[in-house]
């Protein structure tokens, strides 16, 4: 799927992941990006954010992104919108799960890509 938008990343990056296919959804982030969890620390790389993201497909999440806003200057954007992640609990049981995302994206030769992902907001310091 193309990248012409910060739009467009947001939604191939959702159907790769809810769709299982955890390269074509590492092929959207820039080799050195990073991920900040709700404690303030930092899954850095593609590697390390490729296993984060197997573990989620691994755990049967489907994902969906609603962009609600994109601040852009020139090949930067941040974009913030709600996370919404769902599939069953170790019970079994269907729970959904929902948070508020900030994310960073960079354009290069290849389209939109992820630098920076805040998927839980981001921590107080």
């Amino acid at each position: 799927m193309p990248t012409d938008t910060p739009e467009q990343l947001a939604e191939a990056f959702a159907a790769a992941i809810s769709a299982g296919e955890v390269p074509a959804a590492v092929a959207l982030w820039n080799d050195d990006a990073a991920i900040v969890q709700p404690d303030g620390q930092s899954i850095h790389g593609r590697p390390a954010i490729g296993d984060a993201l197997q573990a989620l497909v691994d755990n049967g999440l489907a994902m969906e992104i609603d962009v609600t806003g994109v601040f852009q200057a020139g090949d930067v954007a941040t974009v913030i919108g709600t996370l919404t992640l769902s599939g069953a609990n170790g019970d079994g049981e269907p729970f959904t799960q929902r948070s508020s995302s900030v994310v960073v994206y960079t354009r290069g030769p290849e389209g939109w890509r992820i630098a920076l992902d805040a998927p839980w907001g981001l921590p107080s310091v």
